[in-house]
């Protein structure tokens, strides 16, 4: 088995404990596609997520590496027979329409643990008027998942109105992806910058497991598929990613078809040839 960066070999403390999830998330390859079904309080609940357990039952069918989900669906995706996937705990929120700049915490580190999730997530807008309590609500989150061998993710978004129109430029993603990272990260998700050299700078000027957010819903499965090939030549170690995979035609076919560029190195086209019957010139 290959030793990465991320599997330290440790002895029988907290350390173990976060290998071992990090290694169920992320595999000997340290590569992920995550599917995030967190979204129902952020942007509403969309059809897709109304029917959750449809929905999960697609995605499940395509072999994602991990889903991103609240404490309360949890239950009702992992709670019955067969083998749960494994699972990243959303532990604070904001909302596009009533708090855009401010998660709120719903969920804790020691709930983690109890429910069994494989990594507690929280969010933070880098550049608002709310960032310091963000980051000191990050360091909390931090120390107690070290304490507890809990894998940490970070939504890290320059969403901030501090911004101006800065807002989504390298520089600001950057900032939040480094801020994130400075506060003991093990996993950060961002936006993508628009290319694959401009995301190459942010994955290079951040320690840790740097990851994509999926962003709005794009036209095209292909456009998904190219979106993809770009973050992997980028350096970063995969996707998670919501509204382009259960908001997809066939959710379980492009679950295969990302995992294909994440883990198989394939291009977009033929991922998409292989398991979108998309033909492409």
């Amino acid at each position: 088995m290959t030793t990465n960066a991320y599997m330290p070999q440790l002895g029988a403390g907290s350390g173990l404990g976060r290998s071992i999830r990090l290694r169920r998330l992320f595999g000997d390859n340290g590569k992920a596609v995550v599917v995030a079904l967190d979204q129902a309080v952020p942007r509403g609940v969309a059809p897709r997520l109304a029917a959750i357990q449809d929905t999960w039952s697609q995605i499940d069918a395509g072999g994602p590496d991990a889903v991103t989900v609240s404490k309360g669906i949890a239950a009702s995706l992992f709670g019955g027979s067969g083998r749960p996937r494994p699972w990243i705990l959303k532990a604070s929120t904001f909302s596009v329409d009533f708090h855009l700049t401010y998660d709120a915490t719903v969920a804790s580190v020691d709930e983690a643990v109890r429910l069994g999730a494989d990594a507690v997530a929280v969010g933070i807008s880098a550049g608002s008027s709310v960032q310091a309590q963000m980051l000191e609500m990050l360091s909390r989150v931090t120390e107690r998942a070290a304490e507890l061998g809990m894998p940490t993710v970070c939504h890290a978004y320059p969403s901030g109105e501090l911004w101006g129109d800065r807002k989504g430029s390298e520089e600001s993603v950057l900032y939040a992806a480094r801020a994130a990272a400075e506060c003991g990260v093990d996993i950060i998700k961002t936006w993508y910058t628009g290319s694959t050299e401009s995301f190459r700078n942010v994955v290079d000027g951040t320690p840790g497991l740097v990851m994509v957010a999926g962003g709005k819903k794009l036209d095209t499965d292909l456009e998904v598929l190219q979106f993809a090939q770009s973050v992997v030549d980028a350096g970063a170690a995969g996707l998670t990613i919501g509204r382009n995979v259960w908001g997809a035609d066939n959710p379980t076919a492009m679950v295969k078809a990302l995992r294909a560029i994440v883990h198989d190195g394939v291009s977009a086209t033929e991922a998409a040839r292989t398991h979108l019957d998309v033909v492409t010139a």
